[in-house]
């Protein structure tokens, strides 16, 4: 799978920071963590379109000779169906990876716009770092960039059409992944 455009689509035009759709994604992707942090995940899988593809591939580590670090594989390859799953078992007791309930913070920066393909969609790329404490295991930190695809529906709300999550950890030590990104 190739990286999407926002890697090598210049930000301009109506996407520029300061302009009002740059103003409203970054709006939008401050609630999403919010949702996240207050453990509103019935939310939070509201803000996805029906056909999100929902990846973080597993990263490696590689000469640069050999070009980019990611595998095929992933840690998370989720779309509609199966994202839904996750936020069900998560509102369950029977997630023990999360019984009791991790207490996370998302932080978001660095956050580039370009238009998509479509005059409805748009490519947005951000950096994350989030922190998360559990229980008495001390706190963890996850790094890294996500690849979004927003789309604006015939309403007028943005919706996530596509995320890849690129951990900046080639191991990851925490715990379990059971927290969403």
């Amino acid at each position: 799978m190739s990286p999407p455009a926002t890697a090598s689509v210049p930000v301009g035009g109506s996407c520029a920071p300061g302009t009002a759709v740059y103003g409203e994604i970054l709006e939008f992707l401050y609630r999403e963590a919010e949702t996240l942090d207050e453990c509103r995940f019935k939310e939070w899988l509201g803000l996805f379109a029906e056909d999100i593809h929902y990846t973080m591939p597993v990263r490696i580590t590689q000469f640069r000779a050999r070009g980019a670090g990611f595998q095929e594989v992933g840690f998370f390859d989720d779309n509609h169906n199966s994202l839904s799953t996750r936020v069900q078992r998560l509102l369950t007791e029977t997630a023990w990876a999360e019984t009791p309930p991790s207490r996370t913070r998302h932080f978001i920066s660095n956050v580039l716009v370009a238009q998509g393909t479509s005059s409805l969609e748009y490519e947005v790329a951000s950096s994350f770092l989030v922190t998360r404490c559990r229980g008495d295991q001390g706190h963890q930190l996850f790094t890294g960039r996500r690849e979004d695809l927003l789309r604006r529906l015939g309403s007028g709300e943005l919706r996530i059409a596509r995320r890849r999550i690129l951990v900046d950890q080639t191991i990851i030590t925490g715990t379990n992944l059971s927290i969403l990104f």
